[in-house]
């Protein structure tokens, strides 16, 4: 992968996280309430379990390109 490829990744994860975050932030509050609906709460699970997923994703790219600019 190039690094340009990573960098252009990176925006466009950015992009969606920027667009997603009105909708995670009323999910989050009405969670932290107690309010969400079954569908709402499946919903949150899956943007939690896909905001782990990239994270991590994230770090093992740097790694990656950490471990290639040392060589």
């Amino acid at each position: 992968m190039e690094k340009r490829t990573l960098e252009q990744l990176e925006a466009a994860l950015d992009a969606v996280s920027r667009d997603l975050a009105p909708r995670v932030e009323e999910l989050a509050q009405k969670s932290t309430e107690g309010t969400l609906t079954v569908e709402e709460h499946r919903e949150y699970e899956e943007v939690v379990r896909l905001n782990d997923r990239l994270s991590l994703l994230k770090l093992e790219a740097e790694e990656f390109w950490t471990v290639r600019a040392a060589s």
